[in-house]
């Protein structure tokens, strides 16, 4: 951690009007109430937030959220990236609607320590708040604060407030740092401008770090920008890291430009998707039955997005049950595999359930008659072990995955999926080819299928000397180095043949006879010989003879290849003609040095589309020399 410092964010949770603002005010000297509808109404409306130093060292963040039921939505917004929470109940008031809302809220997020807060202890006797601690352990049950410290306060008077700080600070070192090791990820909470300076964004900084300078990206939009300035609990800084509630000062981009719901990242690793499969837990308390097709609210980090819910393991989820689902979305979000998420009814607007993201970015909707083979992965992806999760990704998608994409896909810093990259190649159980990663057994699978794609293409045209590499590469959908090396391999054992970018089995020779190809090639052989210097086009071969284009274009290569066709410009001679044509040319070098067009046009009787092609391919077998409009004899013999 830098400079041996450690940075907390707490988060405070319960029913409207039960003293959450009053107690950190209490606990920090500041008022999180910021705008002045909220002091008009009494009520925390948005985010508000504050800082802690504690005595032990440490600094936290609090991060104040509404109670009331209509701005729940504003307190999904601040809940995510709490290490404690402060879960407050008013004295006087005991248990109420949004206390227990709040507790779902916490539970699914996965909220794992807390202190109880019984606030405004002032208002009432010893008798009555003995009652009321009895009633708060026994709606605790079976939930994550259990166990949880129960500490009465007044902040009124003070009262309590040192016993708080005390439980905070020793709780503080139990709980384990945010890693400075995985990318930046920011959810954006607020963004406005401040004149002079531009677009600021706040968030509570989920991982790694940043500095002032670094270029940083907003997503889902992808647009890059550059950090000018950073701030932490109000103080201007050059480096920020996980734990910090944290203000960036971003260049070239609008406050229009980047909202709450937005994750400012470290550039090029995380992808936005939307849809997500997920473990997904219904709320004891809700009061209906989920379907798929229900209709929801999504909350994932800062952002609030409408979704529908699709049961992969069932027909109907029950209050308290757990199951596997995929949950569509209307817009996108930025999910990473293990991120937390809530759910709210449509309509009424509660807080209904949560749970895990398990696929961050699945390739396609879920559909029913797939069940079976979604549920395959969703177990393994349910699993603990990432190794293993790592490797189905790998086995089941070779090739498709690069490391940079397994920092969202299994929720490690880059480093760490460096080395698990690396332990894996030495294990020999996965392969490295240009940054694509595949596993063990692929090579020799895919020898095996080149060699199959080969033979087929040799049995669908027995005449063609072989497939062209590209069209191998194409057919078999891998990346050219990974064929480059199978090929060398295939080669180098003498089960394949290259030339000229050709590959074929060793030992295949095409053959027209017996095949579909032995008709097309003699009525093309015929149109050749038949039509002397004057052939059709090879392009006109398709039509003349109604066949495919491709068919053609092999049967001119097999005469080429086979049978010394020679190809000039988009015509094709035979032998014979090309013989013809070169003793026509020394009969004419006996007589004379010089060679113009039209002398040529007039010994064969063709017209300068058949002439000028004809003399270019004498010029290129060095056979003719041009010299400016005319040509003289070269190695012609």
């Amino acid at each position: 951690m830098s400079n041996g410092k450690k940075f907390l964010v707490i988060g405070t949770a319960g029913h409207i009007d039960h003293g959450k603002t009053t107690l950190i005010k209490a606990l920090t000297g500041i008022d999180t109430d910021r705008w002045e509808e909220e002091k008009k109404r009494g009520m925390t409306i948005d985010l508000g937030f504050a800082n802690l130093q504690l005595p032990g060292g440490v600094l936290a963040g609090i991060v104040d959220v509404p109670g009331h039921e209509k701005f729940i939505k504003n307190m999904l917004a601040g809940a995510h990236g709490i290490d404690l929470v402060l879960f407050v109940i008013a004295a006087d008031e005991g248990i109420m609607p949004q206390t227990k809302e709040h507790l779902t809220v916490c539970q699914m997020l996965g909220t794992k320590r807390g202190i109880v807060v019984l606030t405004k202890k002032d208002l009432v006797d010893e008798e009555w708040l003995e009652l009321v601690k009895e009633e708060t352990k026994e709606f605790l049950k079976g939930t994550f604060l259990e166990n949880s410290p129960i500490i009465p306060v007044s902040a009124k008077s003070g009262e309590g407030i040192e016993e708080l700080v005390a439980e905070i600070d020793r709780l503080s070192w139990e709980i384990e740092p945010k890693s400075l090791k995985g990318i930046l990820r920011l959810p954006v909470d607020r963004s406005f401008t401040i004149k002079g300076f531009g677009t600021v964004i706040t968030g509570t900084l989920l991982s790694g770090k940043t500095c002032v300078g670094n270029t940083v990206e907003i997503l889902p939009v992808g647009k890059v920008v550059k950090i000018r300035s950073i701030q932490v609990h109000g103080k201007s800084v050059d480096e920020a890291f996980a734990g910090q509630r944290t203000a960036l000062n971003l260049s070239d981009v609008s406050k229009e430009e980047v909202k709450r719901g937005d994750l400012v990242a470290t550039p090029n690793y995380l992808k936005p998707s939307d849809k997500v499969d997920v473990e997904l837990t219904l709320s004891k308390d809700a009061d209906l039955i989920v379907q798929s097709g229900h209709k929801v609210h999504f909350h994932h980090l800062t952002k609030e997005v409408e979704g529908e819910v699709y049961l992969i393991d069932r027909d109907e989820l029950l209050p308290g049950e757990r199951c596997f689902a995929q949950i569509r979305l209307k817009e996108e979000v930025v999910p990473v595999f293990e991120d937390r998420f809530v759910i709210r009814n449509y309509s009424p607007a509660r807080v209904i359930g949560g749970g895990k993201i398990l696929n961050p970015l699945p390739e396609r909707k879920f559909r029913r008659r797939f069940r079976d083979l979604w549920l395959e992965d969703l177990k393994i992806l349910s699993e603990i072990d990432k190794k293993a999760i790592f490797v189905h990704y790998v086995e089941k998608f070779p090739g498709k995955f690069s490391e940079k994409d397994f920092v969202q896909l299994i929720n490690l810093s880059p480093e760490e999926v460096r080395q698990l990259v690396e332990e894996m190649i030495q294990e020999g159980k996965i392969l490295s080819f240009s940054g694509r990663l595949y596993p063990s057994g692929y090579v020799e699978e895919l020898k095996e299928k080149v060699l199959s794609t080969v033979e087929n293409y040799h049995k669908e045209y027995p005449i063609s000397e072989g497939i062209n590499k590209e069209s191998l590469r194409t057919r078999l959908n891998v990346i050219p180095e990974l064929l480059a090396q199978v090929l060398k391999e295939l080669i180098e054992s003498e089960r394949l043949v290259e030339s000229g970018g050709v590959v074929k089995i060793s030992g295949f020779i095409p053959e027209a006879e017996g095949t579909r190809f032995e008709e097309l090639v003699r009525k093309v052989e015929e149109l050749i010989t038949s039509s002397g210097f004057t052939p059709p086009e090879i392009r006109e071969f398709s039509s003349l003879l109604s066949v495919p284009e491709e068919d053609v274009n092999i049967v001119v290569n097999y005469l080429m290849n086979r049978k010394g066709y020679e190809k000039v410009g988009n015509f094709i001679y035979h032998p014979d003609t090309i013989k013809r044509i070169r003793e026509i040319l020394k009969e004419h070098f006996d007589k004379k040095e010089t060679l113009t067009v039209g002398e040529f046009k007039d010994y064969l009787g063709i017209s300068r589309k058949f002439a000028i092609p004809l003399l270019e391919y004498f010029d290129s077998t060095g056979e003719l020399v041009r010299k400016g409009n005319e040509r003289i004899k070269g190695n012609l013999k």
